[in-house]
């Protein structure tokens, strides 16, 4: 019982020792979670659909009402004047009137004034689009765009998930190859140890330690190799699921327990609509329509209403301006529409709709092209998976078969029936075939990814 609660205690110091590092766990499903999430392409993807969204809704104002109000101040510096007004009222025949009416002339001004210095006028004006044929096709096509926004994140998401199970695949695979050699490094210190005390004792020649030191040094140096390695694709799994690369977590999905999670059914049918991609080009086949539709749309007329309501009030003198009243002010309003007809544009708008047909004929042409170029995909996928399980099995039984000859080997050296120089090339084999087997694995749920993929699978 003490025992018991000693170990439930170190236990529970580990856990919170590991918590307050921050020291995080993860499945490969847990991975891919926590990558949909936090990758930053994948972000951005979902940044983008926010983005759509918000064009949508600004192009859907521009056919609501407009309204805008002002008011502007202006000061004529020389203030206008109407000729033709002041050549209408000439009233210099009056000077030759006999008195008193003579002064009548002195009494007109020479010039007749339009404005004063100082000009006042604010107003409210409203505008309301009545018909425009281009809106209707943009608000269209922006629905589109939402569309293709969503698509995008959805592949995006694919991407990270196939990114986040090939890395975790590697790095597994490569700690599994870790342990392994680190477990044969011990199985040949001890050898070596062994060896050399045997030599001591005059019962063997200097040349047998110096091969199991050679051998030792030949597997130190594989150890290092894959410990970089093995840094390189955690680093790189980090990266993929949006984690700080200083972040300290551990995988709990060995290499065997991805390999018995994984699916090895090979799929009979594949149909090139259930990848995102080709969802993406019709889409795009689509829009490009839509372009098409717009750029017709600029032979159609459109029609805009249009409303205002204003005052304006003028003085000589800056001064008054403050003392202007209601009297002093000069109301306005008007109603009307504007109607805009196309007539002719020097064949601008008849060279955009051709174009716009090409674009169209190219997007038709993309689609199809896809849809022959991932069957193939698919088929190759399939056939590389199929080799890639076949070398499983192939490297599986050289392991089991090299780990039964170094094991008899060990006992015949240990007994002087062989020689150092088969023991060490029997280990070197062990040691081939061990880093075969779990690459041939990795190359298996590397490979079934990759079909996955190809196959659309989400």
């Amino acid at each position: 019982m003490k025992k018991l609660f000693i170990l439930l205690a170190l236990t529970a110091h580990l856990a919170a020792q590991a918590q307050s590092e921050g020291f995080r766990t993860f499945s490969l499903k847990q991975a891919i979670e926590y990558g949909v999430q936090n990758n930053i392409s994948a972000k951005n993807a979902k940044l983008g659909e926010r983005e759509a969204k918000a064009r949508n809704h600004e192009l859907l104002s521009m056919g609501l009402p407009q309204i805008n109000g002002n008011f502007d101040y202006t000061y004529y510096i020389i203030k206008p004047t109407s000729p033709a007004f002041s050549a209408s009222f000439d009233v210099s025949s009056l000077s030759n009137l006999p008195p008193p009416f003579d002064g009548l002339a002195s009494a007109f001004p020479k010039k007749f004034y339009i404005a004063l210095h100082n000009n006042i006028g604010t107003g409210v004006n409203l505008t309301q689009m009545v018909y425009d044929t281009r809106f209707f096709i943009g608000i269209q096509t922006f629905k589109k765009l939402i569309q293709v926004s969503q698509l995008q994140t959805a592949l995006t998401e694919q991407d990270v998930r196939y990114n986040i199970i090939k890395g975790y695949s590697q790095t597994q695979s490569a700690k599994e190859i870790l342990r392994y050699l680190d477990s044969s490094m011990v199985i040949l210190n001890k050898l070596m140890v062994d060896t050399r005390a045997t030599y001591q004792a005059g019962l063997i020649e200097e040349n047998d330690v110096d091969r199991l030191e050679l051998g030792v040094s030949n597997l130190q140096s594989q150890i290092n190799n894959t410990k970089n390695l093995y840094e390189l694709s955690l680093a790189s799994l980090k990266y993929n699921m949006g984690l700080h690369l200083t972040d300290n977590i551990a995988l709990t999905d060995d290499i065997n327990s991805l390999r018995s999670q994984m699916n090895e059914v090979m799929p009979d049918n594949f149909d090139p609509a259930q990848r995102v991609e080709n969802e993406l080009l019709q889409a795009a086949m689509e829009l490009k329509n839509f372009d098409r539709k717009q750029k017709k749309a600029g032979y159609y007329p459109s029609l805009t209403a249009l409303a205002n309501l204003g005052a304006g009030a003028q003085t000589d003198r800056f001064s008054n301006i403050g003392h202007i009243d209601s009297r002093t002010w000069y109301s306005q309003s008007y109603v009307g529409f504007t109607l805009r007809v196309p007539i002719y544009d020097g064949g601008q708008k008849e060279a955009s709709v051709k174009q716009a047909k090409i674009e169209l004929e190219k997007a038709k042409n993309d689609l199809e092209n896809f849809q022959t170029q991932s069957t193939l995909q698919v088929n190759a996928a399939k056939v590389t998976f199929g080799n890639n399980l076949g070398e499983e099995q192939n490297a599986k039984r050289s392991m089991t078969l090299n780990n039964k000859i170094f094991g008899k080997t060990q006992i015949k050296f240990k007994e002087g029936v062989s020689s150092s120089f088969e023991l060490i090339q029997t280990q070197q084999d062990q040691t081939t075939n061990m880093i075969r087997y779990y690459n041939a694995v990795r190359s298996v749920l590397e490979s079934r990814a990759d079909l996955d993929k190809a196959l659309g699978i989400k």
